[in-house]
């Protein structure tokens, strides 16, 4: 079975680094959050109190939205958009507006400008590579952006969980100029540890009171030794070997993005590591991929996610040859689209 529905990276541990990590020393020792915050601060070049590591990405989101929107408070994002932004302000109780955005375009800078200065939210949340269409934001985009949240006092967290995989997105490093610009990030994609949920919140030295509120939001174990150690690991990797699958996810981007077009479906400037698709026939598509047992992600019965599908690439020729030859099968065979 292929799994290329929820963006999982290739795990980049070695075994002799899941042992270790699995060891009984580590296992019965209390996690100590900040083995892992005071590397990962090094390696964002921020102080170690300007960072809080957490339990994936959405752990980080949920922790700022319930603390500074909040029940009653706004929450802005995109749409089509990372589902996961909503649903951190419903368990908030917070509300939440969309701001349209054409999956397969550029982000709509006017408009959130515009929306930005009409409703004057506690938080505007955008990804860098976008999620689902993997379409980014540059530095003059990101740096507009947070002068109109600035003016609205509206606090921008700039998403970076796709970031390692496209060449032309606004950095966190660029995000850590702006005062009230926060920076969420994932070791899920690059580094392939999504079972071990392993995530971050971070902001420049005007922002460390902010981080400080968002560790009293969430327990004080959310991060699991395991997990800790993993992340510690995960930095240390081979740049090299990073490097490497990151090519591999970039080159499968473009041959998929030109098979799909060659298709005939329409297909998104994804610089992330999936493409995302559009035609009558996707969803069957996605179907009868199924049934050979390789799961992409659809939202059936969504608005806004209508014929809508994305396809993580694995990060391995193999696989992405078992599933480029699928598809092709697929399309020749038109039955099998029924």
């Amino acid at each position: 079975m292929l799994r290329l529905d929820a963006n999982e990276g290739r795990c980049l541990l070695s075994e002799n680094d899941l042992r270790e990590i699995l060891s009984p020393e580590i296992a019965r020792r209390y996690p100590v959050r900040s083995l892992l915050e005071e590397p990962l601060a090094e390696r964002l070049g921020l102080p170690a109190p300007c960072v809080l590591a957490t339990a994936g990405a959405d752990d980080a989101i949920d922790r700022a939205v319930r603390t500074l929107a909040g029940p009653g408070g706004l929450v802005m994002s995109t749409h089509p958009g990372f589902v996961e932004f909503l649903a951190a302000a419903q368990r908030s109780s917070a509300m939440h507006e969309s701001i349209s955005k054409n999956p397969f375009g550029p982000f709509p800078i006017r408009e959130i400008c515009e929306a930005l200065r009409e409703k004057r939210p506690q938080l505007l949340i955008l990804s860098s590579p976008d999620n689902p269409s993997g379409c980014v934001l540059t530095r003059a985009e990101l740096a507009e952006i947070a002068a109109a949240c600035r003016e609205s006092g509206t606090i921008f967290i700039f998403d970076a969980t796709y970031g390692d995989f496209s060449p032309n997105t606004a950095t966190p490093a660029d995000a850590f100029a702006f005062s009230n610009v926060l920076v969420s990030g994932s070791f899920s994609k690059s580094r392939g540890l999504a079972g071990f949920r392993i995530g971050y919140m971070a902001g420049n030295t005007e922002m460390e009171g902010v981080i400080a509120r968002l560790a009293e939001a969430g327990p004080p174990f959310s991060l699991s030794s395991s997990a800790i150690e993993a992340g510690r690991r995960a930095l240390s990797i081979d740049p090299d070997r990073v490097k490497a699958f990151v090519d591999e996810i970039r080159l499968e981007v473009r041959e998929l993005r030109a098979l799909m077009k060659h298709l005939g479906f329409l297909v998104s400037e994804s610089e992330a590591n999936f493409v995302l698709i559009k035609s009558d026939e996707s969803i069957p598509l996605a179907n009868a991929l199924r049934r050979k047992e390789i799961h992409v992600r659809t939202w059936q019965g969504k608005p806004g996610y209508e014929n809508l599908v994305r396809i993580t690439v694995p990060g391995e020729a193999r696989e992405f040859s078992e599933l480029t030859g699928a598809i092709e099968s697929i399309m020749k065979d038109k039955e099998a689209l029924a």
